[in-house]
């Protein structure tokens, strides 16, 4: 019986196989954006969620003493030592507490200088946190960092083996502890980065008395209780960094995951594309279930006559429900297949794109998504998804499979409507994402960096040599066009919106000054800087040897100051109480240029030229930038490698060393690529089995109506007329569409745009466009069947029916 309705099956298969392959091809591209995005959605969202009583784990991380690219405050994942001191007496429902540090030592390793990564921790770590251990133990150890616990990849890459307990781990020549224990390494999504743990005392982070704090709370415990404890909780810091602000210090209770998400401020931009591609692929899913549907149901409509002479020769309800099964799910089960199979092409892609990459201290750690995890969950999303649909599905094809006289024309509008609603969503997003695209690749920056290389030296080598003795060499070439160079993890272009590492100061322009806590971001560059990249001064005279410690000011830290005579005033020095006037003065103000991702509000900036006291004081050079002549940039970089040879002692690879800013450019704008493409091309599909669906069911209905059709041409009725009735039917359909689908996009749309520091503003012509091209879509798609209708020889229809 089964081989039976297999046949059946097929058979439909080719006898409409134009609209069956868009169905199958449109279920298997929407489930595999559903299944990529809905992963990576909860691969991001359930970091660290593998410890044992991970229910009752928190970490006490800290907001007032970080803020993000766009001024807003971010969680730190830090506690004061006063405020754990007092905490643990305010929280009775705490139960346990671990605090650990970061720590990391260089290795010479293949002839190159490389990091690895560790924390300092007691014996709480242990007995907190996942510890799996292949070997050894942490029990019995004494505080003294005289042991270490390695991961299993680590005693892998030094010993070749996990059985080196008792073997010294050589750090540094003077840090030796020795091996007590080898444990399993933690998942790729885990806020825990080491390779080592050293079993010591935890000391609190110098200069700042803080430390990365974990509490377990009772099994009792009232959350929220708990958190409105914190809310009312005022700071008792007393750490030099940032105590000016501490009466607005907020202690707040954070799950493993939350840490993940509230305390990376550069993860905003990336959980938003996730969001837009999670639903994206959830949405398309959903229309290619409905066109399966809408096409199945037309079938049986088709065929009712046969249904009836199944059911009068004795079919029961159970055969006619697996007859109607196997040719609803075969499809579903060939796009599905389809769909590990686009998986399988698109991963190494997918890991691209989705792979975390740390910066700060943890530069060059990267975060992979696992790939065998993605296809259990794939597995397990057609199964969720499978049983969701026949328990919906369940009645009304029961109804059209064992009532065949049965009219699901409400059922077929409400799938029609549907699929157009999901159309012009779509069809909306994919327009303005075109837009905010397209401005974002034509917008003037305010800097020329094409044909500009960079050139990062690495944090240990700027460390290690004055490198400023590289631009007379780097310039020694017939190519290079002209040098400049900037100070430690100061590059021109930063991918987190402000720049790591860049120097902050605080520069008083008035002795009653109004806000004495200000911070001021300084870039130390050399005094090439500015020409090199073709920056305008909007008033005042540059940086050169006439006015050495003067500065320059950007267009926005102008007009945040809001001084008018801002270039005549001095700067004043805090000393002894009181504000004194200095010779120092801002000599001019530079036009504003964009150097972050287009989602990063321009901040205010200082300029410097960067001397030899700055050199002295710890803050080296680091980057340089070589302008060179167009069609020349493979000679010069090889000059740039030769150049760099000598002091790249800690062994920063070719790629990291040599980077076309062109290249950078790109990575800012690669996102918005990848999600306008992908919307793109779910856009066109949705779209495309939207038509198909509607031209099926038009199909479907000029055949029931042949009659009617015939009766109207008897009477008068021309082309046109019979064109206007149909269309009119669904004309209503697309205006229900629209009016829901549009103002959602709108809103959606809008929201998605105020992420974005600079962004296009909305008008109503893309909507009203969008509305009258549905209109139009939907007006070929059903031109086609009502015209072989109405050209029909009415009394061929008459005498049919």
């Amino acid at each position: 019986m089964i081989r039976h309705y297999l046949k059946v099956t097929f058979r439909e298969f080719a006898k409409y196989k134009t609209q069956s392959l868009v169905s199958i091809i449109g279920l298997a591209i929407g489930f595999t954006a559903f299944i990529l995005g809905g992963y990576w959605l909860w691969w991001e969202t359930h970091f660290d969620n593998f410890h044992p009583n991970g229910d009752r784990l928190y970490c006490l991380t800290t907001t007032g003493l970080v803020k993000k690219a766009t001024g807003a405050d971010a969680d730190l994942d830090q506690l004061h030592m006063n405020d754990l001191a007092e905490l643990t007496k305010l929280l009775p429902e705490i139960e346990q507490v671990c605090k650990f540090a970061n720590c990391n030592f260089t290795i010479k390793e293949n002839n190159s200088s490389k990091y690895i990564y560790g924390l300092v921790c007691d014996h709480s770590f242990f007995e907190m946190f996942r510890s799996d251990f292949v070997a050894g133990t942490y029990k019995g150890t004494v505080l003294d960092g005289q042991s270490v616990v390695l991961t299993q990849s680590t005693a892998m890459r030094f010993f070749g083996t996990t059985d080196c307990i008792g073997k010294v781990f050589d750090l540094t020549g003077q840090y030796r502890p020795t091996i007590v224990g080898v444990i399993k390494d933690y998942p790729d999504n885990s806020d825990f980065i080491f390779e080592f743990l050293l079993i010591d005392r935890v000391k609190p982070m110098t200069h700042v008395n803080r430390n990365k704090t974990y509490v377990r709370l009772h099994r009792d415990s009232n959350i929220k209780k708990v958190k409105e404890k914190l809310a009312a909780y005022k700071s008792h810091a007393d750490d030099p960094y940032g105590t000016e602000h501490v009466d607005q210090w907020k202690i707040n209770l954070r799950t493993p995951s939350e840490v993940h998400l509230y305390c990376h401020p550069e993860l905003d931009n990336r959980i938003r594309n996730i969001h837009i591609l999670a639903l994206a692929g959830l949405m398309a899913f959903m229309s290619a279930l409905m066109n399966l549907l809408v096409l199945f149901i037309g079938q049986q409509q088709r065929k009712k006559n046969k249904n009836r002479t199944y059911l009068c020769i004795g079919a029961s309800t159970k055969e006619m429900m697996q007859k109607g099964w196997t040719e609803l799910f075969l499809p579903m089960f060939i796009a599905y297949l389809l769909a590990f199979c686009l998986i399988e092409v698109i991963y190494p892609y997918y890991d691209s794109y989705t792979t975390w990459n740390r910066y700060g201290m943890y530069e060059g750690v990267s975060r992979h998504i696992d790939q065998s995890a993605l296809v259990f969950n794939a597995i397990t999303a057609i199964l969720a998804s499978t049983l969701l649909f026949w328990i919906i599905t369940y009645l009304p094809i029961r109804r059209i499979l064992c009532s065949p006289g049965t009219q699901s024309v409400a059922l077929k509008r409400g799938l029609i409507a549907g699929q157009i609603f999901i159309g012009s969503l779509f069809f909306i997003t994919s327009i303005i994402l075109f837009m905010q695209l397209h401005f974002i690749l034509n917008k003037d920056k305010g800097v020329e960096y094409e044909n500009v290389l960079q050139m990062d030296m690495g944090y240990e080598n700027a460390y290690e040599n004055d490198l400023r003795v590289l631009e007379p060499e780097l310039r020694n070439h017939p190519y290079i066009q002209e040098v400049c160079y900037t100070a430690v993890n100061s590059p021109v272009f930063t991918e987190q919106g402000d720049w790591y590492g860049t120097e902050i100061i605080h520069l008083s322009f008035d002795p009653a000054e109004t806000d004495p806590f200000r911070e001021d971001n300084l870039m130390l560059v050399s005094k090439e800087f500015f020409s090199l990249f073709h920056i305008g001064l909007k008033e005042g005279k540059w940086l050169d040897e006439s006015n050495p410690g003067s500065y320059l000011v950007n267009e926005t830290g102008y007009r945040q100051l809001g001084y008018k005579d801002l270039l005549e005033r001095s700067i004043y020095r805090y000393d002894e109480k009181q504000y004194s006037a200095t010779t120092q003065k801002v000599s001019g103000i530079i036009n504003d240029y964009i150097y972050a991702p287009m989602q990063f509000p321009v901040l205010s900036i200082f300029f410097r030229l960067y001397t030899d006291k700055d050199a002295k004081n710890y803050t080296p050079v680091q980057y340089f930038y070589v302008r060179y002549l167009p069609g020349h940039k493979k000679e010069v970089t090889e000059h740039i490698k030769q150049v760099a040879k000598k002091f790249n002692v800690s062994g920063v690879t070719d790629t990291s060393l040599c980077t076309p800013l062109t290249d950078l450019v790109d990575k800012f704008n690669q996102p918005e690529k990848v999600i306008f493409s992908v919307f793109s091309i779910i856009a066109i599909l949705c779209i495309l089995i939207s038509t198909f669906g509607i031209y099926s069911l038009v199909s479907l209905s000029a055949q029931q109506r042949k009659k009617e059709i015939a009766i109207r041409k008897v009477n008068g009725a021309t082309f046109y007329h019979i064109l206007q009735l149909f269309f009119r039917e669904y004309l209503i359909l697309v205006v229900i569409s629209n009016l829901f689908a549009l103002p959602i996009g709108y809103i959606l749309m809008n929201r998605w745009l105020e992420t974005y520091a600079n962004h296009i503003h909305l008008t109503i012509w893309p909507f009203i466009a969008v509305f009258f091209i549905t209109c139009v879509i939907v007006l070929l798609s059903i031109f086609r069947q009502v015209k072989e209708a109405a050209l029909a020889n009415p009394a061929e229809s008459v005498k049919a029916e």
